[in-house]
C-alpha cells in the first residue's frame, strides 16, 4: 500500500508535475486522438488500474475531476484540479485515506462538488456495513482532510447512490439512498425500497441529517444542487402508485434542515416492479432557474429509454412539460446536466454500434423575458465506446468527461468545449 503521507500530497504542490502513487502506479494526463467537435480530449488514468466513474464540478475557472481506479479487487478515488477552465490539469492524487475502501458502480461513482470548499463523496464498505464517506479540501489547507462518515456508523441495510454539492459558505450537502428502515429482502414490499437522506456538514464540524422522502426507488442515482439564493434542491426517482417510477424534487430554504413535500416533475407512466438503475440530474443557473434531466421508457412499437428535460422558474413548485433531449431511434441513458455562463448542456450515453457519449446544448430565446428553451443539435463527444458522461460549466467553457473502453481496460477522457 502507498504510505499515506506520500499518497496525500498537496494538490496545489502537485500542479507542476507527475505524482508517483507507489507500487509503480502513476496518474497520467495525455491527449487522446481524434475529435468529433473542437478540442482533443485529455486522458486520465492510473497505470495498472481500470479507471471509470468520472464526476466533474466547476466554479469560475476551476474544474475538479474525480474518478475511481480499480485493480486486484481494490478501488480508490482520485481527483485532479484545473485552474484554467480545463485547458490543463495538475497531478492526480488519491482522495480516500483508507486504501481500497471505495465501492463504486455505474450509477454510484465518486461524486464531487465545489463551492468555497471542494468536496468528494463515495460509497465505502467496512465489514458488512455500507457507509457514505466524504472529504473536503478547504482554502488554505494543504490537501483533502481525512474522510468522515456522514451518518451514524454500523447502520443496518444498504446505502449508496450519493450526490454532493458545496455551497459558498463552505457547507457540504450530501444526499444518498438509505435502507436502514427496509424490511429483510423478500419479506415485504419495502424490500426493494429505500428512503432518501440529506446531511449538511459545516466548516465548524456541526452536522445535521434529515429524511427527505420515504419509499423511493432503489439504485437510481440522486442529485443535489444549490441555487444562488441558497435554496437546496434534491432529486430522485420516486415510487408512485402503482410502481410508477417518476422523478421527484424537494427543496429546502433553511440550509437543508427541512424539505418540502416531493413534487413530481413529469407523469411518464413508466411502470416497473424493479429499479431502472438510471436516475435524474439537476442544475441551477445564475437566474435561479432549476433544470432537470432524467431517463424514462418511451412506449411504442419499439420501446426504448429516452432522455427528457424540464425546468422550473418558481423554485421547484411546478415544472414545465417535458422535452426530449436525445435523438429518437436508440436507447439513451445516464444523463447529466450543467448550467453556467448563460448556457445549459446535457450529456448522456446512447447506443449505436457501441455506446457513445453525446451532448446537446439548450439555449433560451433571446427575445423572451424568461427562460424559453430551444434545443441545439446533438454532438458526439467520444470516438471510442463511452459510457456515463459528466458535464460542468466554467465561466467561459463547458467541460465534458466520460469513461472510455480501451484495449487494456478503461480510462477517463476529458474535453473542454469553448463557446460557440
Amino acid at each position: 500500500m502507498v504510505p499515506r503521507a506520500r499518497a496525500r500530497r498537496s494538490l496545489r504542490a502537485a500542479a507542476c508535475g507527475l505524482l508517483a502513487l507507489g507500487g509503480g502506479a502513476a496518474a497520467l494526463l495525455a491527449p487522446a486522438t481524434g475529435a468529433h467537435i473542437s478540442g482533443d480530449p485529455l486522458r486520465l488514468t492510473v497505470e495498472g488500474a481500470a479507471s471509470s466513474g468520472v464526476s466533474l464540478a466547476a466554479s469560475g475557472r476551476d474544474v475538479v475531476v474525480t474518478w475511481a481506479a480499480s485493480a486486484a479487487g481494490s478501488t480508490d478515488v482520485y481527483a485532479a484540479v484545473s485552474r484554467d477552465h480545463a485547458a490543463s490539469f495538475g497531478r492526480a492524487t488519491r482522495v480516500n485515506d483508507l486504501p481500497g475502501d471505495a465501492r463504486t458502480s455505474g450509477e454510484q461513482p465518486p461524486r464531487v462538488g465545489i463551492g468555497k470548499a471542494i468536496a468528494v463523496v463515495w460509497s465505502s464498505k467496512a465489514g458488512s456495513a455500507t457507509r457514505i464517506r466524504a472529504t473536503r479540501w478547504q482554502p488554505g489547507e494543504a490537501t483533502f482532510a481525512p474522510a468522515t462518515t456522514v451518518h451514524a456508523e454500523n447502520l443496518p441495510g444498504a446505502r449508496g447512490w450519493a450526490s454532493v454539492a458545496a455551497d459558498g459558505a463552505g457547507a457540504v450537502h450530501v444526499v444518498w439512498l438509505d435502507g436502514r428502515a427496509a424490511e429483510p429482502r423478500g419479506a415485504a414490499p419495502r424490500a426493494m425500497r429505500q428512503d432518501i437522506f440529506q446531511a449538511v456538514w459545516r466548516p465548524d464540524g456541526s452536522h445535521d441529517e434529515v429524511t427527505v422522502a420515504t419509499d423511493v426507488c432503489f439504485c437510481c442515482k440522486t442529485a443535489v444542487a444549490i441555487a444562488p439564493d441558497g435554496t437546496t434542491y434534491v432529486a430522485w426517482r420516486h415510487i408512485y402508485p402503482t410502481n410508477l417510477r417518476d422523478v421527484a424534487v424537494a427543496r429546502s430554504t433553511d440550509g437543508g434542515q427541512t424539505f418540502s413535500a416531493p413534487v413530481r416533475v413529469s407523469e411518464d407512466g413508466w411502470q416497473i416492479a424493479g429499479c431502472p438503475d438510471d436516475g435524474p440530474a439537476l442544475a441551477v443557473d445564475g437566474a435561479g432557474v432549476l433544470h432537470v434531466v432524467w431517463p424514462t421508457m418511451v412506449s411504442g412499437p419499439n420501446p426504448a429509454k429516452g432522455v427528457f428535460y424540464s425546468y422550473s422558474t418558481d423554485g421547484g413548485r411546478t415544472f414545465a412539460a417535458r422535452q426530449r433531449v436525445d435523438d429518437e431511434g436508440s436507447t439513451a441513458a445516464h444523463p447529466q446536466i450543467a448550467a453556467g455562463g448563460g448556457r445549459v448542456a446535457v450529456v448522456w450515453d446512447q447506443a449505436a454500434a457501441s455506446r457513445r457519449a453525446c451532448l446537446r446544448e439548450i439555449s433560451s430565446d433571446p427575445k423572451a423575458s424568461r427562460w424559453t428553451p430551444r434545443m441545439g443539435v446533438v454532438a458526439v463527444l467520444s470516438d471510442g465506446p463511452a459510457v456515463y458522461p459528466a458535464i460542468a460549466a466554467t465561466s467561459t467553457a463547458l467541460v465534458a468527461a466520460w469513461t472510455e473502453t480501451t484495449p487494456n481496460g478503461s480510462d477517463i477522457r476529458v474535453r473542454r468545449l469553448g463557446r460557440d
